[in-house]
């Protein structure tokens, strides 16, 4: 797999985006680029800690043409890129699909599905640890109820919590 790709994932918060993004991009030498990125890029800047969450969320979805123009630029410079985001709507998966289209590039679509007690669990974990950054209860709650998951038409790799990379790796390549 030498020819630059577009992955993106797709998944709840807490289903091991984040994890897998940096694992892809090591092995495909590909660049990351997703809204937690920008957002934490920017967050001492802007005083985002002050920020009330109706207005968070609003800058959250206000990001997304910088992810697509991101995703667009690391294309056109000739790198492989992962789109780190949960990618919840299949319209933002067609955002995604038809920017690699347009600098004549492959897109792959992994799904990250994990049950929902998983989920939960690794929130609850994240509590304790401070691992990643928290997201608030009732977004993951929406998130769930609003989330539109990859239909077969999507074609979309589905990656669970017992799969491994290196299983991932060999479909990618057997496949794309």
């Amino acid at each position: 797999m030498n020819v630059k790709k577009l992955f993106i994932l797709c998944g709840e918060a807490f289903s091991g985006k984040s994890t897998l993004a940096k694992q892809i991009a090591e092995r495909y030498q590909a660049k990351i680029v997703g809204r937690d990125a920008i957002y934490f890029a920017t967050e001492e800047i802007l005083a985002l800690e002050n920020t009330p969450e109706k207005a968070d969320e609003n800058l959250w979805n206000n990001l997304w043409p910088l992810v697509i123009q991101g995703v667009k630029n690391q294309l056109l410079d000739g790198h492989s890129a992962v789109v780190d985001d949960n990618c919840l709507f299949l319209r933002q998966r067609d955002d995604l699909r038809s920017a690699a289209k347009e600098v004549d590039t492959e897109s792959i679509l992994i799904y990250l599905d994990v049950p929902t007690s998983l989920l939960r669990e690794r929130k609850a974990k994240n509590k304790l640890l401070r691992t990643r950054h928290d997201v608030p209860s009732a977004w993951l709650m929406e998130d769930s109820q609003i989330f539109e998951r990859p239909t077969q038409g999507e074609n979309p790799v589905i990656y669970t919590p017992s799969d491994t990379f290196n299983s991932l790796t060999k479909e990618l390549e057997r496949n794309f």
